[in-house]
């Protein structure tokens, strides 16, 4: 490596200034930094011999610059000119200073370093040149609530579009620009702004989430990277990862921008990407790949763009076919306006459609590699074809007050019960008819085998109302009366001051009382006469089929994903848990349990969450609604049915049989029962392999 002592102070003090940044103010401006070793990782990737224009169009101190000279002086290549673009003027001060202490044996290039949002055109025009051999950059995480807002930012993208994108390329970058999700957070314009500053031939590096390709508002981006980039490699990082306290994994992503970006759907073919996984094992005290690579990051990119040749312990490397995720985008994008005009595609809608994009049914890469090499899955669906539906248990937003433990038993229609640490763990008694048994964590599981009590209960104060809101109650009996309702009785007592202490309790970070918070508050709903009556903040919603679903798993599984079945009646199901439900009660809870709990489904869920920070795996609805599943005849559905009460009854051995029917229906084309045996054990490998891979090593 070349540095001098005065560059490495300033590196020092630099890690010192963003240690030091206020909490708020970091997550406001989305300023968590990349770090110099995995810098120089993407760096050394991304850099190739005619590499002239560096660009950071969110700098923050200079990790990534100062990596890409890093990267230059060892590979001796010659940069012009090294540009950042920093929000906040305090820490576009320090890049400045790191910037200007750089040493080596190459000439220093020109640097310019711009405080201000890279969103306005009039920042952007202020570079040096509007069209970089290499735009490196760390996309902020930042949600539009904590910005000026998403029309501000999506105004501003499309003024640099029409200042800086040819005419012919125009309308392609302008579509993506207004079509993607006003849910987005403000990594979706920060994408589209960075790859539209690569020049025709050049690079763009990236360091993001491993969500990146499963979140509900990537379908533009992942077209983005289709349609105007080809894609050399993804490398991702196992656990306990670069950024060992974040709760997701990093990929690094490298591409190079296409000079014709030709509509997908005129396309033949769709090439392949390197896709590079790096154990902790390959790192060393001075690289992330330095154990596994003599040469460090030069060598381990060496290594990439030659095809990855020869077993690097600690390194893993495979082909990803760009064919499945251009069949994944299309069907996600298929009802956008963008998708419609970039693709010239009018699909044939159902004449009562859903609307927005509709889940897609995927086989993951990793599930798919195991599959015989001449298999196709046309009859596999989504769940919601399959009369599946899937959601989040019960969110109340105020778990504390919401929420109380049973101590004893009922008497003359009233429950002891104790409070949550919030409200003091004071014990008092309530109305049986106002509480609900309720699952809130994984450790209450055992209950529903018979193992202990559940003592969890949620409020139900739909039919109560405190003494000073009976006013209200009184003046809107039309209205109840209208809709068919009951009006709610008057609280006893202990009720009444249990909720009155509530209205004096600050909960949350921000200090603001129970009924204000933003979760609780969206409770009250003003009576509208003879629509609607009045709801009080303490009482929540009606309850849906998510909150009380047939079956549910864990959105946060340490193991290999496990879906149970609630009981009959249904418990409340807490948003800690992923739910399903049978709209047109096809499927009984025993089937569903069945069915999700093969080894194919298993599998499937393992690849598609997103592992965490501590080695766990996220699975929420999103990931599950894109689960890949057999269309099973009613006849299958009753023998899963009859199987998953077996194995309620705690019969581990009908895996095997509901495995063989599911496996059957999944790959009709594999008709040897020896054949499908050994699929279910490579199968099982595989998950095992998938499970203890995020896991922390011990």
């Amino acid at each position: 490596m070349f540095r001098d002592e005065g560059l490495n102070a300033i590196r020092q003090e630099a890690r010192a200034f963003e240690e030091a940044l206020p909490l708020p103010k970091r997550k406001r401006l989305g300023q968590y930094f990349t770090g110099l070793p995995l810098g120089r990782l993407l760096a050394h990737l991304a850099l190739d011999e005619n590499t002239r224009t560096v660009l950071d169009p969110m700098a923050g101190h200079g990790d990534l610059l100062d990596a890409a000279w890093d990267a230059a002086q060892v590979r001796g290549i010659e940069l012009q000119c090294l540009d950042g673009v920093e929000l906040d003027e305090e820490t576009a001060t320090w890049c400045r200073r790191r910037l200007g202490n750089m040493e080596g044996r190459q000439a220093r290039p020109a640097r310019e370093i711009l405080s201000g949002t890279a969103f306005a055109e009039d920042t952007i025009l202020r570079l040096p040149t509007q069209c970089y051999d290499l735009v490196i950059t760390n996309p902020p995480y930042v949600r539009y609530q904590s910005q000026d807002g998403s029309d501000q930012v999506r105004n501003a993208l499309t003024r640099v579009i029409a200042k800086t994108i040819p005419a012919s390329e125009r309308g392609l970058w302008t579509e993506l620009a207004e079509g993607y999700s006003g849910l987005a957070d403000i990594s979706v314009p920060a994408w589209l702004l960075s790859a539209l500053l690569v020049r025709p031939g050049g690079r763009l590096a990236l360091v993001v989430p491993a969500t990146w390709r499963s979140r509900g508002y990537a379908d533009v981006i992942r077209y983005l990277m289709l349609r105007c980039f080809s894609l050399d490699c993804v490398v991702e990082d196992r656990q306990p990862g670069w950024f060992s306290d974040a709760l997701v994994r990093t990929h690094l992503i490298i591409a190079r921008r296409v000079s014709d970006a030709t509509p997908l759907n005129d396309r033949q073919s769709y090439g392949q990407t390197l896709w590079i996984q790096v154990d902790p094992s390959a790192a060393d005290d001075r690289s992330l790949v330095g154990h596994a690579f003599k040469g460090g990051e030069a060598a381990f990119a060496a290594w990439a763009r030659h095809g990855c040749s020869g077993d690097i312990k600690g390194v893993t490397a495979r082909y990803y076919d760009l064919e499945h995720e251009w069949h994944e985008v299309r069907k996600l994008a298929a009802r956008k306006r963008w998708y419609r005009a970039l693709e010239n595609h009018s699909p044939d809608l159902p004449l009562f459609s859903r609307q927005g994009s509709q889940p897609v049914a995927s086989v993951p890469a990793s599930l798919r590699d195991i599959l015989p090499c001449d298999t196709t899955t046309p009859q596999l669906i989504t769940l919601a074809d399959a009369d599946i539906e899937v959601g989040q248990g019960l969110r109340t937003g105020c778990n504390g007050f919401f929420y109380v433990d049973v101590t004893g038993p009922i008497r003359k229609g009233f429950v002891p019960v104790r409070a949550s640490p919030l409200l003091g763990t004071n014990e008092f008694s309530l109305p049986e008819a106002a509480l609900l048994p309720v699952l809130r964590k994984q450790s209450e599981l055992t209950t529903l085998r018979g193992e202990g009590h559940l003592n969890g209960r949620v409020l139900d104060l739909r039919q109560w109302a405190l003494p000073e809101d009976m006013e209200a109650v009184r003046e809107a009996l039309p209205d109840y009366a209208a809709c068919g309702k009951e009006p709610p009785a008057q609280m006893p007592d202990e009720l009444a001051t249990y909720v009155r202490l509530a209205t004096m309790t600050t909960a949350g970070k921000d200090g603001r009382l129970v009924p204000d918070l933003s979760a609780v508050s969206t409770n009250v709903r003003a009576g509208r006469a003879g629509r609607q009556p009045p709801r009080f903040w303490y009482m929540l919603p009606d309850f849906a089929s998510r909150h009380m679903p047939v079956a549910f798993t864990a959105r946060i599984n340490h193991g290999l994903p496990w879906v149970e079945c609630n009981s009959e009646p249904p418990l409340i199901v807490d948003a800690n848990f992923s739910t399903f439900w049978s709209p047109g009660a096809s499927w009984t809870r025993f089937a569903i349990k069945a069915l999700l709990n093969s080894i194919w489904c298993r599998v499937a869920m393992e690849a598609l969450g997103t592992p965490l920070g501590g080695g766990a795996l996220k699975l929420e609805a999103s990931h599950l609604r894109r689960l890949a599943v057999p269309d099973l005849s009613n006849e299958a559905r009753t023998q899963l049915d009859e199987i998953g009460r077996s194995l309620t009854r705690g019969n581990e051995g009908a895996l095997s049989s509901i495995d063989e029917i599911v496996i059957k229906a999944a790959l009709p084309q594999i008709n040897s029962d020896a054949e499908r045996s050994g699929l279910v054990r490579k199968m099982v490998q595989r998950a095992g392999e998938l499970s203890s891979g995020r896991r922390r090593a011990a």
